[in-house]
Parts: structure tokens; sequence; C-alpha cells
């Protein structure tokens, strides 16, 4: 995001990248609106199924001067059977129309690229009994009731599997609310309680080949 330097005691001219962020920011606001009306089932118990999240804003190089460049850098959540090329391609539509709108942004418009990983979305087809395989083993194994199937709103090697044509679940120990954190962690009783649902899980799906 571009801006043009000056001292801060006549900042007057100079044009602050953080200022020229903002319609930015807000045009990504919308753009989450838009792309989370709508969701998938799977989905729809979420507040925010696809996320659009900047991580990180870095600007300027000293406290008395007018920045002239701003890094934004974040996460934008791909929608339950979209291609990942899509959901960037409205990403940059965004960027491109709210610069656009922008006096400054329309002459010095900001600059989208793409590090980083990138995660296309996966899921089990509808109606595949490893569902029923995988509840029914639970209520065997740990009878706390069957567990309802819902989707994530994070990346997981799923997408592999499912884009190999492979039926692919997730089902394991852990919360993700802690995932990657100082307090990350799992309980043995968790993981005991999965490895006695996969075991069965595994001989029947096996015996059924």
């Amino acid at each position: 995001m571009p801006g043009k330097s000056a001292h801060g005691s006549s900042r007057e001219q100079g044009v602050s990248a953080i200022d020229a962020y903002l319609p930015l920011h807000r045009a990504l606001a919308r753009l989450e609106a838009e792309r989370n009306r709508d969701p998938a089932p799977l989905m729809a118990e979420y507040p925010i199924p696809y996320g659009l999240s900047v991580g990180t804003l870095r600007a300027g190089d000293w406290a008395s001067s007018v920045p002239d460049l701003l890094v934004a850098e974040g996460r934008l959540g791909v929608r339950l059977g979209e291609e990942p090329a899509h959901a960037r391609a409205e990403f940059e539509r965004c960027v491109a129309e709210a610069c656009a709108e922008d006096p400054w942004l329309r002459e010095h418009p900001a600059v989208v690229t793409w590090p980083g990983g990138q995660f296309a979305s996966g899921a089990l087809p509808d109606g595949h009994p490893l569902a029923d395989v995988v509840r029914d083993a639970r209520v065997d194994a740990v009878g706390d009731g069957k567990p309802r199937v819902r989707g994530a709103t994070y990346g997981s090697d799923l997408r592999l599997y499912a884009g190999a044509g492979i039926p692919t679940l997730q089902f394991g120990p852990g919360d993700i609310a802690v995932a990657h954190s100082a307090r990350e962690q799992v309980s043995v009783r968790e993981v005991v309680d999965a490895a006695r649902t996969l075991v069965p899980v595994i001989l029947r799906t096996v015996g059924t080949r």
C-alpha cells in the first residue's frame, strides 16, 4: 500500500499509507460479509464460516514522518467447494474496485500478492458410509452418543486426500481453540477414546473391501 513520505511537521505535504489503507479495510469487511452469506449447511453454525482476517500491519520508519508504505498480511477463508483461484479473484477484484473509488489509490493502487500456505476446501461425498461407520464406532467404544458432523473453518490435509479422490473425514482428539498457542494440549483421555474408536473403524472398513 503506497503513500507519500513527508516530515511529521509538514504532514500535509505527504500522504499517509495508513490513511490510504482505511478504505481498503472497510472494503474487505464488506467482502467478508458477502462471502459469508448463505454458507453451506456443514458451515452454517459458525458466526463467520469463511473468515477474512488482517493479522499484521507494518508501516513507517520513524514516528515523526508520514509513512510512505504499509504492508498488510492476512488470511482469506475459502468457501466449501470453492476453487482457491476463485477466492483469490474475488479478493483482487474487491481491492481493485476500492482503489478505483479512492482519489489517491486510483493513481497509486495497492499491490496484492499471495505468499505462504494456500489450502483448498475438501469434504466427504454426500451419503458416503464412512461418516456412519465412525459415528457407530464412537458410540460402541465410548458410549457418549453419536458425534455430530460439521465442517471446519481451518485448513487441513483433508483437502489433499479429497483432491486425490480418497473419501476422507476428520476425527480425533483435541480442541482447535488451543491449537498453535501457548496452551496447546490434548488430554490423555481424549487420545485413548479416539484410539478406541479408530480401531473398530479400521477393522470394519477393511472388512468391507
